[in-house]
């Protein structure tokens, strides 16, 4: 029989499965022995919230530190609300709940917004109206996502901000980040001098295609004075056609003799 919605019962560690949506992918180890020494001391103060997801098993929504910190403690039981709520749901107060908290970095709420999406189907629309955040910022975030795996690793260990983790997406290629970002982590770039690396880099980076771009315009130039110089020749003039570099540039003479 169906437990009555939000009421509190102890259920045995075992029947309850960690949430597949949880947002929260790092635990911080210190953090979690001083919340697992207080639980072996004082016991779950607070109860974890779970929903029913049939053969008697519960799935965790809220609670994962406290969950996990029980189980270490070496406890066999917790105190849990039961709500009832769909799989959707689930994962919306889970995040909440941090979001809340403010236990969240922003790669994981990034992180978090994008399962949302591909596995629930929100848009960023829906997901601002659940969340209460704007879709464009909630847009924003899920093009974190978009940064190689290793920066985002960089990201996480050195603490980066979320300016500085925004500004590596205008580096395109892959192996481009991760030297960025290798470069600002080592060097201890501030923010600001973060902004102005990256904004040098991209400005270097479209140098050569400028380049290119004046080789291919000087070649057609040449071409066509070619073209034009033989053309003089074949009705009857003398002239003569030279090309050199100079300090300036190049220079290209057309010679016509008297």
């Amino acid at each position: 029989m169906p437990e009555k919605s939000n009421s509190i019962k102890t259920i045995p560690l075992k029947k309850i499965r960690p949430n597949p949506s949880q947002p929260r992918k790092y635990f911080d180890p210190d953090a979690m022995e001083a919340l697992t020494n207080s639980i072996e001391r004082f016991g779950v103060l607070s109860p974890i919230t779970v929903r029913e997801c049939g053969d008697d098993m519960y799935e965790l929504i809220c609670g994962e530190r406290r969950y996990r910190a029980a189980y270490n403690a070496g406890l066999t039981h917790i105190p849990c609300i039961i709500v009832d709520a769909s799989h959707s749901d689930c994962a919306i107060l889970s995040l909440l709940e941090n979001l809340q908290r403010e236990d969240l970095s922003f790669l994981e709420i990034a992180e978090s917004y994008r399962e949302l999406v591909k596995e629930q189907g929100f848009t960023s629309r829906e997901l601002s109206r659940r969340l209460g955040g704007r879709p464009y910022v909630i847009s924003e975030r899920m093009s974190l996502m978009r940064l190689d795996p290793i920066v985002r690793k960089y990201i996480r260990s050195f603490h980066l901000s979320e300016r500085q983790a925004a500004a590596l997406l205008k580096i395109h290629d892959s192996s481009r980040q991760i030297d960025a970002v290798r470069q600002i982590c080592e060097n201890g770039l501030t923010e600001s001098e973060t902004l102005k690396y990256i904004a040098d880099l991209v400005k270097s980076d479209d140098e050569p295609n400028v380049r290119i771009n004046k080789i291919k315009d000087i070649k057609i130039l040449r071409n066509t004075l070619n073209s034009a110089v033989g053309l003089i020749r074949r009705s009857g003039i003398d002239a003569e056609y030279s090309e050199c570099n100079g300090e300036e540039g190049h220079e290209f003479v057309i010679i016509i003799h008297n």
